[in-house]
């Protein structure tokens, strides 16, 4: 009886987690994300929030656009992978960013950025404003 009861509890808490999920992608279309403490460095996603631009602040801050393409894969409805699309060179793999949104509240996305590169970092807690 106590197998039957864990099971159906782990049943419902994951249907209630997949029912009540975020759309956070249909919330990031055509956003620009601007990084809390910047004037104007941050991601402007695409139409489908599928491909996203990254503004560095001194381009953006001089009126000039940035390049810098990134390829959004959604793993969860609250977990995406960004992925370069342009190459730096012949020899270098593309740089990854894996981010989970914790939040979406007003217009402040807070998200937790995870370290894909060499050596250890910690998990980045970052905030954006939407605009």
């Amino acid at each position: 009886m106590k197998i039957k009861t864990l099971l159906l509890t782990a049943l419902l808490t994951t249907l209630s987690h997949t029912a009540f999920a975020q759309d956070f992608q249909n919330q990031l279309k055509n956003k620009y994300l601007i990084l809390s403490g910047a004037s104007c460095a941050g991601l402007k996603f695409n139409a489908q929030a599928t491909a996203a631009a990254w503004q560095n602040e001194m381009e953006c801050s001089r009126g000039y656009s940035n390049t810098d393409t990134w390829r959004i894969s959604w793993i969860t409805p609250e977990i995406f992978m960004m992925t370069e699309v342009i190459r730096p060179n012949e020899i270098s793999p593309p740089r990854n960013d894996l981010y989970k949104i914790l939040n979406i509240q007003n217009k402040t996305v807070t998200v937790v950025n995870y370290w894909t590169g060499w050596g250890n970092h910690k998990p980045d807690v970052q905030k954006f404003k939407i605009q």
